[in-house]
């Protein structure tokens, strides 16, 4: 006979992660990024998904969710215009949703949002973009990015090698 704790200790081994020793950690590897360049004004939506990893290598320290999104609201510091656009941050967004969709606190997806105002600025003076996400979040490996002008669409793949997107 197995006593009712024994059964739930069993229980409770099961259905932990398999790094319950504190190595697993909320990690963001991969993310989309949709830009819209519509005369002088930009708007972005940033979507990064969060996958378990193991950090016991001790390889890069991961950042929690809450400095993850912390880093997330300084846009300044993650994307760079062209001097001639003059462009200036009018929103900065970020925040965790869990399965649902719905904002937590805890661990979850990172969803951030961004628009820009460039001084008078016409489409054609923002000819390019700096995207430097990964200076920020050192374990971001591949960016899926989506662009929108009014010259056309382009879709590309970005690494933290490779930030530099001409439009």
């Amino acid at each position: 006979m197995y006593s009712k704790t024994a059964i739930a200790l069993t229980l409770l081994a099961c259905i932990l992660p398999a790094h319950a020793d504190g190595t697993a950690a909320a990690l963001y590897k991969t993310g989309n990024l949709t830009v819209d360049v519509s005369g002088p004004d930009v708007s972005m939506q940033l979507r990064l998904p969060m996958t378990r990893g193991d950090t016991a290598s001790g390889s890069k320290q991961p950042l929690t969710s809450a400095e993850v999104v912390a880093r997330l609201k300084e846009a300044n510091k993650l994307f760079v215009f062209p001097d001639k656009a003059r462009c200036q941050v009018e929103n900065a967004n970020a925040f965790a949703v869990d399965t649902q969709g719905k904002p937590t606190t805890a661990e979850g997806n990172i969803q951030a949002m961004y628009r820009f105002h460039c001084d008078g600025a016409t489409s054609d003076r923002i000819d390019k973009l700096g995207i430097r996400l990964s200076d920020q979040l050192p374990g971001l490996e591949k960016l899926k990015l989506q662009v929108t002008t009014e010259k056309g669409e382009i879709a590309q793949e970005l690494s933290p090698a490779n930030g530099d997107v001409t439009l």
